[in-house]
């Protein structure tokens, strides 16, 4: 598999529902399996790009950055 990935343009409903699935099947795999790196290494991702998305995602659910802290702390995540 190529580590190029194909960034044809997708609509804005497109990258959300891919965004739902994506982060559904990536908890529930941690959920069963444990730790699982969310970035093949072969991948790059930037800081920004990683901060643009999880600022996004934590604003969806109307969580505050302290509560995720708050939430590592007593999972030991």
């Amino acid at each position: 598999m190529s580590s190029q990935i194909n960034m044809t343009r997708l609509s804005d409903a497109d990258v959300q529902d891919m965004l739902v699935r994506a982060v559904k099947q990536y908890a529930e795999r941690v959920e069963e399996n444990g730790a699982l790196a969310a970035f093949p290494s072969e991948q790059s991702v930037t800081a920004t790009e990683v901060m643009v998305t999880v600022t996004a995602m934590l604003k969806a659910v109307n969580l505050q950055l302290f509560e995720l802290g708050m939430w590592q702390s007593w999972a030991g995540r």
